[in-house]
């Protein structure tokens, strides 16, 4: 069972409304009511970009919790105010308009594409633009770097029972204010995987 923890905030809200990504979750939850669910009833959360600070810092024990009870949480967007421990956020300017100049690029390369995720999405399907990186803990799995071996986006099957998955990645903002094309196949690549998942 997937959730998919919201602000309701209107980009959200557009996103919800899109049919064809229904099949990503089965409860929508919000943010500002987690304590009225009971969590143990998910086996992945997946938390929206920009979702408040205020609230995550609130249910940061919650989640925890979920996290170490071997469960799946997957973090979309930044990681402000260093709200979440063992995630090494760290800021960086953002490229809007490389594709659009002749010969710019946005280098990033693709790391353990043996990973099971990458039956489902391309290195053009990650490539859009990005807000900051990450330095995954020791042992954890990168599958996006940038130059320098910052990450992208990571998998950490060794900092608690469960599995953490982060990316700096933000598709339901861009599907929920229609654009970006990278971002729904990106995001149709996450849900086939995580349904995949499901069934082992």
């Amino acid at each position: 069972m997937i959730g998919i923890v919201t602000n309701r905030l209107p980009f959200q809200n557009r996103f919800l409304a899109e049919q064809e990504f229904h099949y990503l979750y089965d409860d929508i939850l919000h943010i500002r009511e987690l304590h009225l669910y009971n969590l143990a009833d998910y086996d992945t959360l997946i938390l929206s970009c920009r979702l408040d600070i205020t609230h995550l810092k609130r249910y940061q024990s919650q989640l925890i919790t979920f996290l170490e009870s071997g469960k799946r949480l997957m973090i979309f967007g930044e990681i402000l105010d260093n709200w979440f421990p063992t995630i090494d956020w760290e800021d960086s300017e953002v490229n809007f308009s490389w594709w659009v100049r002749d010969g710019d690029d946005l280098p990033m390369n693709e790391q353990n594409t043996t990973h099971p995720l990458f039956k489902y999405i391309t290195l053009r399907d990650m490539k859009w633009h990005y807000h900051g990186s990450f330095l995954p803990p020791n042992g954890a799995q990168s599958l996006l770097d940038i130059p320098g071996g910052r990450s992208l986006f990571y998998i950490d099957n060794v900092s608690f029972n469960g599995e953490l998955v982060v990316t700096t990645l933000d598709p339901m903002f861009h599907i929920g204010l229609g654009f970006i094309d990278q971002s729904k196949p990106f995001l149709h690549g996450i849900a086939k995987w995580l349904r995949e998942e499901e069934k082992q």
